[in-house]
């Protein structure tokens, strides 16, 4: 019989996390002179798509903008905790990673919650402070805009922000709407108080728009959605990931997927060029030093590689795992560190340097692929860990190591010739498994999760 979700390893780990996190920005004060501070997601935007980071269209023209400006800094190798919305920004608003807040577990029962039609999953912790209770506790206004229905007060996201604006779907908070929503929120403020301000911006995140014939960089492309039922998947997704669909039809449908992905990132390249107009025009961020805005993303997106579509399932590829890291100041700022875990976003936003984060991710096994798939895929908890350009990472149940370098795409998985790499993937997916079933770890295993600074 297995414990309650809040029992035994969960307990022990939820209040190992709470400890870090008011060590870390829980006691903090702001300075007197209160700064803005905003703290952005481009939902579903993974940094190899983007121009800013060389990507050969012109998808990111104003974030490229950005990175020129000298006070700011960039980076375009930061890696996203998990592989899907909660996990991540649950990561995000408490600065722990997936085995401590335990967010993001699917399916029915067990505690958790239903987000919407066919998704039920973990929410966050209630034990855990948030990033927008800090800053509610040191007298911030906090108001959050979201695109995406999941960051709400079903999921435990939003808990803390005063005033809390989310669309119900997808796809209906997108572009100019968004722009405006974030401008009537504003409008509302009393100013009376400092602001922490949190935006999800999913312009990126499926439904992906139509591309209009003005557009001189892509083909025009139709809406594309790959509407499903709850419990079931995508019967056109379902039969390229399975292997179904044949060679010209597949090649067809990755064109338009391609294409209108790239629109997409496109379109929230535009509308976080309306979210700081509307910042800088309402004299959010004054000319005065110390505000601060951090833009990063929580995921990216499968695009067809390793035959797969979509993202949050228990996959780390790099096409779902790195992602941008930008700050935005009016005074510089030490540099950013060639690779680094987005979940430095959490240590910035308080005003601090990145710390120096371990860089791994995690993803708990997936409810749904499998019977969307088969139950070869999906149905494993998911581990990556980097050291330089050297990956380690588990997928369904399979422990791989790639050299980055030579090999981007991973294909080519090498012989695992480190040993503590090793031992760290193994220990972070039993602690997975141990956290979703909720039970007990052994005394071994909780000395090695002490050892790789969990505990």
């Amino acid at each position: 019989m297995t414990r309650p979700p809040h029992a035994s390893v969960r307990t022990l780990l939820a209040a190992v996390a709470l400890l870090i996190s008011v060590a870390v920005g829980g006691c903090r004060r702001p300075p007197e002179n209160q700064p803005t501070v905003v703290f952005i997601v481009l939902d579903n935007v993974r940094s190899d798509r983007l121009s800013a980071c060389g990507y050969q269209r012109p998808t990111s023209p104003y974030l490229a903008d950005l990175c020129a400006e000298p006070t700011s800094r960039c980076s375009c190798n930061a890696q996203a905790p998990s592989s899907w919305t909660l996990p991540s920004h649950a990561s995000f608003f408490t600065g722990t990673e997936v085995p401590e807040h335990g967010a993001g577990f699917g399916g029915q029962g067990g505690g958790n919650v239903r987000l919407g039609p066919g998704t039920h999953a973990r929410p966050l912790d209630a034990r855990l402070p948030t990033l927008a209770e800090t800053f509610a506790e040191a007298g911030y206004e906090t108001i959050a805009v979201s695109a995406n229905p999941l960051v709400s007060p079903a999921s435990g996201l939003t808990r803390g922000f005063a005033v809390v604006e989310h669309a119900r779907d997808f796809g209906k908070l997108y572009g100019a709407r968004f722009v405006q929503k974030l401008e009537e929120t504003l409008a509302a403020s009393s100013r009376e108080q400092p602001l922490f301000l949190f935006l999800n911006i999913a312009d990126a995140h499926r439904p992906w728009f139509e591309i209009p014939s003005s557009v001189d960089w892509l083909p025009p492309r139709s809406y594309l959605s790959f509407k499903q039922k709850p419990g079931r998947s995508n019967p056109e997704r379902k039969r390229f990931v399975t292997g179904q669909m044949p060679p010209e039809e597949a090649a067809e449908l990755l064109a338009h997927l391609n294409d209108v992905y790239d629109f997409a990132i496109h379109r929230a390249d535009q509308t976080l060029r309306g979210v700081l107009r509307v910042l800088r025009d309402g004299g959010w961020l004054a000319d005065e030093p110390g505000f601060r805005v951090v833009i990063t993303s929580d995921h990216g997106e499968h695009l067809g590689e390793h035959g797969l579509m979509g993202h949050a399932g228990p996959y780390l590829f790099e096409e779902l795992t790195r992602v941008p890291l930008v700050v935005l100041s009016n005074s510089p700022g030490r540099e950013l560190p060639r690779q680094l875990s987005a979940l430095v976003s959490y240590d910035l936003l308080q005003g601090g340097q990145p710390r120096r984060r371990p860089l791994r991710a995690t993803a708990f096994a997936s409810d749904t692929w499998p019977l969307w798939y088969g139950p070869e895929i999906g149905g494993q908890p998911a581990a990556a860990v980097w050291n330089g350009n050297r990956k380690t990472v588990s997928h369904d149940g399979q422990i791989s190591c790639f050299d980055l370098q030579a090999d981007p795409g991973e294909t080519t998985p090498l012989a695992c010739e480190d040993d503590s790499s090793v031992a760290e993937i193994e220990a972070l997916l039993q602690t997975l498994q141990s956290v979703a079933s909720g039970e007990e770890l052994d005394p071994a295993m909780l000395e090695l999760l002490e050892s790789l600074g969990y505990l």
